[in-house]
């Protein structure tokens, strides 16, 4: 190589490195805002009164080093990490991401994990960065890091309701984030691009029933949604409440009558047509002897009807829910139901988040943690046993 090639080549290396580091300094002044878009590569050019070339080896330079990162076929975004020091990393800013839901049992279950994430962190030092956000499954994940308006983070967790498009929702966090966990209560088959914490669902359902069947309970009702597509076979379900239940009512050999079966809508309370089918299938000729409410929530529902009609319970119907809310220990009877291991949950969400940022692991790791019966008052021995 001639010596004025050499000359020319580190003469646009120098331009490159000039240009990425002037950008930086430019970020950090705030004149490009965290977690905003770049102007394009000919807008850049325009600017900085350079070739293409160096335009996008400074990105190049700059995606490496973390300070932007690039979303395909979208352009050029500021990092959420770009103002964070190159030394040593550690986890003290985590953001706890939401999403909305109007659905009170959904709502309620985040409370508890709200509060116990919370514990967590407060123990260890860290601080949570709360958000609820919307959004749309065709908009993308980089609507979740706006909902982070520009807040620096090591690390976030998100806690999912809604399994149709999950992993492009949150696909642009894999890039923006080293350290990120999606928390998926029940979907133990959900792929995901990012460390994933689910619960084991239907084991906690199975259990349920198996403890039902074991006091004699041969009758057993269920009180929820999706009860018209499971009993016409529906494919598509295949991880629910009702679905297990079903499974364990048959692996009995018993056959379940579509009548001690009440659809409710998700998250709507059993309307008074629904409260009569129900107060039918608990004092008619063949009675349930038990029955089982897809949510605690629910299940609170029932208790006060039953209440209100005179049915007591455990003495008339035993009933059990699912989720173990803080108010079903305080119900009267104290509601049996199937425990959600919030805590474990949260512990487990920051030590993924830690392994990830110092670097001890480079494979997805998903965890399974198990979901618990919880025996209580609200039911007794089958009277038909």
């Amino acid at each position: 190589m001639s010596s004025t090639t050499g000359k020319r080549t580190k003469t646009r290396n120098l331009l490159h490195k000039q240009l990425s580091d002037r950008m930086l300094e430019e970020i950090r002044n705030g004149k490009f805002p965290l977690g905003s878009k770049l102007p394009s590569q000919a807008e850049l050019v325009a600017k900085y009164e350079v070739s293409v070339n160096t335009i996008r080896q400074s990105l190049l330079s700059l995606e490496k080093r973390g300070i932007i990162r690039k979303e395909q076929g979208k352009g050029s975004f500021v990092s959420l990490q770009a103002n964070q020091s190159r030394g040593k990393k550690a986890l003290r800013n985590v953001g706890l991401v939401f999403e909305r839901t109007y659905h009170p049992e959904d709502v309620q279950a985040e409370s508890q994990f709200l509060l116990a994430i919370s514990d967590v962190c407060r123990e260890q030092c860290i601080r949570l960065v709360v958000v609820e956000t919307e959004f749309d499954s065709h908009l993308g994940g980089e609507k979740l890091i706006e909902s982070f308006d520009g807040m620096p983070l090591d690390g976030v967790c998100l806690y999912l309701h809604e399994a149709d498009g999950a992993a492009e929702r949150i696909s642009s966090l894999q890039n923006e984030f080293g350290a990120a966990v999606v928390v998926f209560p029940g979907t133990t088959n959900l792929p995901m691009p990012m460390d994933c914490i689910d619960v084991e669902l239907c084991q906690g359902v199975s259990h349920m029933m198996k403890y039902l069947l074991a006091l004699g309970h041969r009758r057993i009702g269920y009180v929820g949604p999706f009860v018209t597509e499971c009993l016409a076979g529906d494919q598509q379900l295949t991880s629910g409440r009702i679905q297990t239940y079903l499974k364990a009512m048959k692996d009995a050999g018993i056959n379940v009558d579509r009548s001690i079966a009440i659809e409710t809508p998700v998250s709507s309370e059993p309307s008074p047509a629904n409260y009569e089918k129900i107060l039918d299938i608990v004092r008619g000729d063949n009675p349930v002897t038990a029955i089982f409410a897809a949510n605690d929530w629910m299940a609170r529902n029932l208790l006060h009807c039953f209440w209100k009609a005179g049915v007591k319970v455990p003495d008339d119907v035993s009933l059990v829910g699912f989720d173990d809310l803080p108010y079903a220990r305080e119900l009267v009877p104290s509601l049996t139901t199937v425990a959600f291991p919030f805590e474990q949950i949260a512990k487990t969400s920051i030590q993924l988040l830690k392994h990830r940022i110092y670097g001890e692991r480079q494979s997805l790791k998903k965890v399974t943690l198990a979901a618990e019966l919880k025996i209580r008052e609200s039911v007794i021995v089958s009277k038909d046993d």
